[in-house]
Order: structure tokens, then C-alpha cells, then sequence
């Protein structure tokens, strides 16, 4: 049997129907640490307690659990997988040294550098003082300055702000700092210089020596249309199935993901997952802007939608260390895309107020929509949670039928204070969804 083993997201969502849909009768088993509702009421799905990672281990060998997928970035933080490798399980992510890759932007920063890959030039800031007299000394309207915690934390408006003014950033250095504090996180702020370009999610999935390079997908954070306001966790995503063209992936390969990927080995922080490469492309080449261990969310969502082969069959592969034996096929003439109902308030705020909801139940039972924060009311009902409330996804030969698709199926998620960007595919370049 395999197992995923997370919090409830809408990428273990996706991973899990994926799983399930390419073979019924396949033995799947959600190891579930969090309180999503609906994930909750599958039959393949078993509560286990959050932070618990000998007990949800030891339930997973007992079960006859081979292999358990981790994509959460904050449990890949912790000893989760460790755990479940001391029950003899196999496991895809990184344990928690290498880990740290993502846990800390200088020590990512600190390896990409070492590595001769194209970055975007940082500054770590251990003080507010230190950091203000920075961005006072350097700010111009020529050289701009985003400010991101050092540390990983889960709120998403604090991971990276992104101030216009030397006015905005100084405030951002305080609030940045706050959230660190209220996220009961050690380390400071990394300063990094501003890059102009097109951003684009890099996925790749690697068994230690060799790695897939999955299609291009777009991830929307900021809140509002036109890629303005307050950065989300992530509000929507759209992937292509061609493949990036051959002049750009051939970049992306040598100057980008081989290089980082053999520094990585050399320096101890090797493993078998996926590694997200988080990169902007310029007039002068891509620039790598971060590098996270797990794939991203909503990006993967999308990504699984144009996977043509057998997911298990690949991630098994991965975790064996055999990923060049896997046979991978990719629906070349589609688009994937996905756009999260959003809480009232969000990304100002994550709390909630177990708003109910209708028309859920329905969405989800079509087998297209995934969801995070959703919990269960006293009579049943499921209520809104959290920020990421669900996401419809859907597949088409072209970009405006997956818009059509799409947004006819948000129409039917309904609840109070209900937001969600509107122009899935603004912005896609040319050049990488060609």
C-alpha cells in the first residue's frame, strides 16, 4: 500500500485523487494530521494525531504501508520522516537536514551562490536597525529591495513582501519581524534585491542522481487581479503541457537545476522528493529567486492534471533511486489550470469564522475540485476554516476553456466574503507558454 502523510492540503488532495483515479482498486491510505473536513469523510483517509510522527508510523507499517509521500514543507521541517524511515517505510522528501534548504534562505542562498547559478543578490539582516539602515542607504527608484523572513513560516503575506517605496519596506522590516516572532521562529530578515522579469515554478523530481523536469506552470500569489495587493499562499495556478522550449529549458538544465542539484549532493543536502526552483526570467537569463523541497501549492495541482502516465509508478521510482527505468508521458496539447475560493479577510488574515458553505459537497464529488481549510459544522454542514478554501481545477486544449471550466465551477462553491482572482493566464509569457 502506499501512504501520504500531511495536513489536509489542497496538493495532498490532488496527489491522493490522482492516485485513486488511475486504478480503483489501488491500496491508498491518507495518513491525515490535520481537520480538513472533506478529506476527512474519504474512505481512504485516517486521522492521526498532528505531531505524532512515531504513532502515524507505526500505524503505517502496521497497515502494511510501503512507501508514504511528505509535501508539506513545515512537517518536512520537523523529524516526520525520520520516523517513519526507523519503521522501515520508504519515504519521498528530504529528511530534516536537507530539509534546511528551504527552513533557511541565507543557508539556500549561501549553496546557490557556491554552486555558480544565477541569484538574486541578498543581504541577511539580524536586526530592524540593521536592516531600516540598509534599505534607507540603498533604496532608489533603480534599485528596489524585496524582504523576506530568513526562516520558513506558513503565514503567506509574511513569507515575501514586496514593498514599492522605501516608506512601505521600512514598515514591512517590522512586520516581517513580528510574524517571525509570532511564528516562534529563530533568525532575521534576507534583503534581496529586486529582479524584473517573468516568474516562473521550475518542478523537478529527483531520486539523488537523476530528475524529471515537469512542464512550466505559473503560481498567482498576489490577492487581486493583475497580480496586485497582498501576497496569498497561493491563488491560483495554470500549467502547460507542452514543455518549455528547447533553447529555454536547455538553459534552465545547465545553468539552473544540474548545478544546483550536484552542489547539493556535495554538500550533504542531497535526497529523493521534489525540488521546486522558484525563478524569474530576465532579458539576461533565468535568475533564481528560491528553492523549496516539496512541489508547490496550487503549481502541483495543476502539474498533476497534465500528467498522462502513472503517478505511483513514477514516485516509487523516485524513492527507489530507479527514476530513469520510469516511463513518463505528459498531455502535451493541454493546459491545467486551478483558482482557490478565498476566506473573507484573507490574506490579511487567516482566521475564520466557520462560514458555511454550499454547493461543496457537489463540487467535489465530480472528482475536479480539491480543498484545504474546510471544516465540519455540529449539523454536518462544511464551513470555511481558513484562508485556501477549495479550488475547482480542470483540463482543456486551450486557456479560456479552462478559464470556462474553471470559474463555471467556482459559481457553484458558495459562501459569505467569497473572493478569488479573476483573469487565470494573465501575464503568461510567450516565451514559456509558447
Amino acid at each position: 500500500m502506499i501512504g501520504v502523510y500531511g495536513p489536509g492540503s489542497a496538493r495532498d488532495h490532488a496527489c491522493l485523487l490522482k492516485l485513486t483515479a488511475e486504478e480503483p482498486s489501488r491500496k491508498v491510505r491518507y495518513y491525515h494530521c490535520g481537520h480538513n473536513a472533506v478529506i476527512s469523510r474519504e474512505p481512504w483517509s485516517l486521522s492521526v494525531p498532528a505531531g505524532k510522527y512515531c504513532e502515524a508510523a507505526k500505524r503505517a507499517r502496521e497497515e502494511g504501508t510501503r512507501l508514504v509521500l511528505i509535501t508539506d514543507g513545515e512537517l518536512l521541517q520537523t523529524d516526520a520522516v525520520e520516523a517513519f524511515e526507523r519503521q522501515g517505510l520508504a519515504v519521498l522528501g528530504p529528511g530534516r537536514h536537507a530539509s534546511r534548504v528551504e527552513g533557511s534562505k541565507a543557508l539556500m542562498k549561501q549553496l546557490v551562490r557556491e554552486a555558480g547559478v544565477p541569484n538574486s543578490e541578498s543581504w541577511l539582516m539580524t536586526s530592524a536597525a540593521e536592516a531600516k539602515s540598509f534599505l534607507r542607504d540603498n533604496w532608489s527608484d533603480l534599485d528596489q529591495f524585496v524582504v523576506k523572513t530568513d526562516r520558513l513560516i506558513r503565514d503567506g503575506n509574511h513569507r515575501s513582501m514586496v514593498p514599492e517605496s522605501l516608506r512601505e519596506s521600512l514598515k514591512d522590516v517590522g512586520e516581517e519581524l513580528q510574524a517571525l516572532a509570532e511564528a516562534h521562529q529563530d533568525g532575521g530578515l534576507v534583503i534581496e534585491r529586486r529582479v524584473s522579469g517573468f516568474e516562473t515554478s521550475v518542478h523537478v523530481l529527483w531520486d539523488g542522481s537523476s530528475y524529471v523536469l515537469f512542464p512550466p506552470v505559473r503560481d498567482y500569489k498576489p490577492v487581486l487581479d493583475g497580480d496586485r495587493g497582498p501576497n496569498t499562499n497561493g491563488a491560483a495556478a495554470l500549467a502547460c503541457g507542452r514543455g518549455f522550449s528547447a533553447a529555454l529549458e536547455r538553459v534552465l538544465r545547465d545553468r539552473i537545476i544540474e548545478p544546483t542539484l550536484a552542489h547539493l549532493t556535495r554538500t550533504g543536502y542531497g535526497y529523493r522528493g521534489f525540488v521546486y526552483f522558484g525563478v524569474m526570467l530576465t532579458d539576461d537569463g533565468p535568475v533564481l529567486l528560491e528553492i523549496n523541497v516539496r512541489p508547490g501549492n496550487p503549481e502541483f495541482v495543476a502539474l498533476l492534471g497534465l500528467l498522462a502516465s502513472d503517478f505511483q509508478d513514477l514516485i516509487e521510482h523516485a524513492a527507489k533511486g530507479t527514476l530513469h527505468r520510469a516511463t513518463i508521458e505528459w498531455h502535451s496539447d493541454k493546459y491545467c489550470g486551478c483558482v482557490f475560493a478565498l476566506a473573507e479577510g484573507y490574506p490579511e488574515t487567516e482566521e475564520a469564522e466557520n462560514t458555511p458553505i454550499d454547493g461543496l459537497a457537489e463540487a467535489v464529488a465530480l472528482g475536479r475540485t480539491v480543498t484545504e481549510q474546510v471544516c465540519a459544522l455540529p449539523d454536518g454542514r462544511l464551513a470555511v476554516s481558513g484562508g485556501r478554501v477549495a479550488a475547482p481545477v480542470a483540463v482543456a486544449e486551450t486557456i479560456e476553456e479552462v478559464k470556462t471550466q474553471v470559474y463555471g465551477a467556482l459559481s457553484g462553491i458558495r459562501f459569505k466574503g467569497k473572493h478569488f482572482r479573476g483573469d487565470l493566464g494573465f501575464g503568461i509569457a510567450d516565451g514559456l507558454f509558447a
